[in-house]
C-alpha cells in the first residue's frame, strides 16, 4: 500500500492531499459503497498550517498500524487523506460504517489529545473522492 499513493496537486499551498493510485473508485466492490470521513482539528502552529510532529506520528501510526490491519482483512478501503487548513481527514469507505467507527475509536482513545469526528455518508459509492480528484 505504500506505493500505491500519490500527492495530488491543489490550488492552495496550505493543502496537501494524498489520494490512492491502485483503487479505482468507479470499480469499488459494492462492499465499499459507505464512505466514513475521520476528521481531526489540529492546532495550527506556523504559518504553513500544517500539523506539528507529534500529530502527524500519531495519525500516521493510526494509518499505518490500524487502518492497513483493517484493509488487509478486507473490511475498509483508505482511499485518501486531505490535511487542509487546521483540519485532517481520512476517507475510508467501507461496508459497515457503525463497525468502522468503533473500529477507529479503539485505536484513537489511545491518546485523548488528538479528538476526533466521524461523519458517515451512506451509498456515497466513491462520489467524494471524484470530488476531491476533479
Amino acid at each position: 500500500m505504500e506505493d500505491s499513493w500519490e500527492l495530488v496537486p491543489t490550488k492552495n499551498i496550505n493543502q496537501m492531499l494524498r489520494l490512492r493510485t491502485d483503487i479505482n473508485e468507479d470499480n469499488l466492490d459494492g462492499k465499499f459503497k459507505n464512505l466514513l470521513v475521520v476528521k481531526h482539528k489540529y492546532h495550527v502552529a506556523d504559518d504553513i498550517m500544517f500539523p506539528d510532529p507529534s500529530c502527524l506520528a500519531f495519525f500516521t501510526a493510526f494509518e499505518q498500524n490500524h487502518l492497513v490491519n483493517f484493509e488487509q482483512n478486507d473490511e475498509l478501503k483508505l482511499l485518501g487523506v486531505d490535511i487542509f487548513e487546521g483540519t485532517m481527514k481520512f476517507f475510508i469507505y467501507c461496508d459497515d460504517a457503525q463497525k468502522t467507527v468503533y473500529d477507529c475509536i479503539s485505536f484513537l482513545k489511545s491518546n485523548p489529545l488528538f479528538k476526533c469526528e466521524f461523519e458517515i455518508i451512506l451509498n456515497d459509492n466513491g462520489n467524494s473522492i471524484k470530488k476531491l480528484k476533479a
